[in-house]
């Protein structure tokens, strides 16, 4: 599965918002050989794993992110939601990253000393 996902410009505020257009395809090559064929590069991979959690009949997603710069907590939902799950979960907003995974991979890299590339996954066992 492929997914080809549109993200706006985050708007400012203590939580990411922004808009997000997503549109499933059948065939990452050829999705792929399409972006190259007009014109389109690849300048930066990474991969996650991402296991999802929901509480039946609540509105929000907590996922947990696994990726080379270390895991993450998203907490997607209403600003509601997202604040009051953080506290039960015993985060503040002190807390709160709105960073890209780029960004973080690139701050990682940096605090190690390392040169960035592509952000990948070492095989699992």
């Amino acid at each position: 599965r492929a997914i080809l996902t549109y993200k706006g410009p985050a708007a400012p505020g203590k939580h990411k918002s922004r808009p997000e257009l997503e549109l499933e395809v059948s065939s990452g090559p050829a999705l792929q050989a399409i972006l190259e064929a007009l014109g389109f590069q690849p300048v930066f991979r990474y991969q996650k794993f991402r296991t999802e959690f929901r509480l039946p009949g609540r509105s929000g997603v907590a996922t947990l992110d696994e990726t080379p710069a270390g895991a993450f907590l998203e907490l997607e939902g209403p600003p509601r939601w997202i604040d009051r799950t953080a506290r039960t979960l015993g985060f503040t907003e002190r807390d709160y990253i709105t960073a890209s995974y780029a960004r973080l991979y690139l701050e990682f890299c940096a605090r190690r000393g390392m040169p960035p590339g592509h952000m990948l996954l070492s095989a699992r066992k």
